[in-house]
C-alpha cells in the first residue's frame, strides 16, 4: 500500500487473501503475490521465495490441515506498504505439518500476519505464530512431558511486526 492508501484498499486486500486461505485457492493465493514475492511462516522458521515455492508450500499445508479455516481477529492496520493483523486458524491435523506426523486432532492456533505490497502485489508474507502451540494441542503428551504433569506452560505467542530489514529471506 502506497502511504495513505485508503482504508477500503487495504481492508479489501487482507479480505481477498483470507478468503482464498479459507477456499484453499492455491491458484489465486499464489496470484497475490509478485512473481519472485516471498512467503515466511516464522512458527515453523521457513522461507519459501518465489511464487512456485509458495505454490508447493501451500499444497502441503491444505494437504496437512484439509478444512483449515483463518479469521481475522479485529481490523488490519497500515502503515505505507506494510498491513498487520491478529488471526485465528482452525484446523484438523491430518497430515505432517510443523514436523508432527498426522494425529487427527484438531487445534486451534492464534497469530500475526504482515504483508509488505507494491500496489496490490505483495512483495513479502510474513506469518508469526507460536508452533508450541500446536504441538501442546495435537500431542497432549508433549505438555506433560514439557511442564512435569501439571505446570501450565506460559503463552508464547508473537505479534510481532516484521521489518524487511530484520527477516532473513535469503539476501
Amino acid at each position: 500500500m502506497r502511504c495513505g492508501a485508503p482504508k477500503e484498499r487495504v481492508y479489501r486486500l487482507v479480505r481477498e487473501y483470507v478468503a482464498a486461505w479459507n477456499r484453499h485457492d492455491v491458484d489465486r493465493l499464489t496470484s497475490l503475490f509478485a512473481e519472485n514475492g516471498s512467503y515466511g511462516e516464522f512458527g515453523l522458521g521457513r522461507v519459501m521465495l518465489a511464487q512456485e515455492e509458495i505454490r508447493r508450500h501451500l499444497n502441503a499445508t491444505f494437504g496437512a490441515l484439509p478444512d483449515l479455516t483463518i479469521a481475522p481477529t479485529g481490523d488490519p492496520l497500515s502503515s505505507g506498504e506494510r498491513v498487520y493483523w491478529k488471526w485465528l486458524m482452525i484446523a484438523t491435523h491430518e497430515g505432517e505439518f510443523a514436523g508432527v506426523p498426522a494425529t487427527g486432532k484438531r487445534f486451534e492456533l492464534r497469530g500475526a500476519s504482515v504483508l509488505l505490497t507494491n500496489g496490490d502485489e505483495i512483495v513479502r508474507g510474513a506469518d508469526c505464530f507460536d508452533v508450541g502451540s500446536i504441538v501442546r494441542q495435537v500431542v497432549p503428551e508433549c505438555e506433560r512431558r514439557l511442564n512435569g504433569g501439571s505446570r501450565a506452560m506460559p503463552d508464547l505467542w508473537m505479534y510481532t511486526l516484521a521489518d524487511e530489514d530484520n527477516i532473513g529471506y535469503g539476501e
